[in-house]
């Protein structure tokens, strides 16, 4: 059994493996950009962008390998799919393993899109369907009107809103998105300002909703790090809140059934 070695020995140790540590809040946002990249890639591999053998940054599509060299992900992404395992949990893990992942995933983004995670459909749509026709990568959203197919869209397309979603990356507030009213190049000027929403990635493809992906954002990792920490926190809070209501039920049904039992003859 090794001797234990104290803190002091350590942090000696520490100090002359990395004389020049990185500063705290550049570890904040590599963890941050860590754990978005492994989203791009969880969410690449189920829609079917990427396949099990490619998580090497020189076997990526140009779709992919954009979207991470733009966002600064490449040198943090996992390269294996253990180091990707590590990053999601046990549910997102056997969803990988799933022989039907890219249904999985459609099904997944229909469900996001009718619950407006990512905003308002686009045009007049008022929700979106899966056509019965195509499976895995070809198949299309149908975007639905009063029952009606008003257009449509490749399922494929919205990958990296998936992943930036899953990954608990910010959206646009409300605020953000008044603030990008003026039209024309004055818009989108001030859209890559203030977002860093990507113009490429806006044009480059068709998708359902308003909101595109965010772009090359400065600070994005650190944003999804207190994102996250918000989000753990709203959660704490309802299941607190969860409780206090159970606590509250479980008294008024001891109370009443005392009275039961108190009224009843002996």
């Amino acid at each position: 059994m090794a001797a234990e070695v104290s803190l002091p020995a350590l942090r000696q140790d520490a100090c002359r493996r990395v004389p020049d540590p990185p500063a705290i809040d550049q570890v904040i946002e590599d963890a941050g950009r860590q754990r978005l990249a492994a989203y791009y890639l969880y969410s690449a591999l189920l829609a079917g962008l990427l396949d099990d053998d490619d998580l090497a940054p020189a076997r990526w599509p140009a779709t992919l390998a954009e979207p991470m060299g733009r966002l600064g992900l490449s040198r943090l992404a996992p390269r294996t799919r253990r180091g990707l395992d590590a990053q999601l949990a046990p549910a997102e893990q056997r969803t990988l393993q799933s022989q039907n992942r890219q249904s999985e995933f459609a099904h997944l983004l229909v469900d996001l899109i009718n619950r407006r995670a990512f905003g308002s459909l686009c045009g007049d749509a008022d929700s979106v369907r899966l056509s019965a026709q195509g499976e895995g990568r070809g198949q299309d959203l149908e975007l639905m009107k009063d029952g009606r197919v008003i257009g449509s869209c490749k399922v494929i397309d919205h990958w990296e809103l998936v992943a930036q979603h899953l990954a608990g990356a910010p959206v646009l507030t409300e605020e953000a998105q008044a603030k990008t009213a003026p039209t024309g190049t004055q818009r989108v000027e001030r859209q890559l300002k203030e977002t860093g929403i990507s113009h490429a990635v806006s044009l480059s493809a068709d998708i359902a909703v308003n909101i595109h992906p965010l772009g090359a954002a400065v600070g994005l990792g650190t944003r999804l790090v207190r994102a996250r920490i918000r989000g753990g926190r709203e959660a704490a809070g309802s299941l607190h809140d969860l409780g206090q209501d159970l606590a509250a039920l479980r008294a008024q049904a001891d109370r009443e059934l005392a009275e039961l039992h108190g009224g009843s003859p002996s």
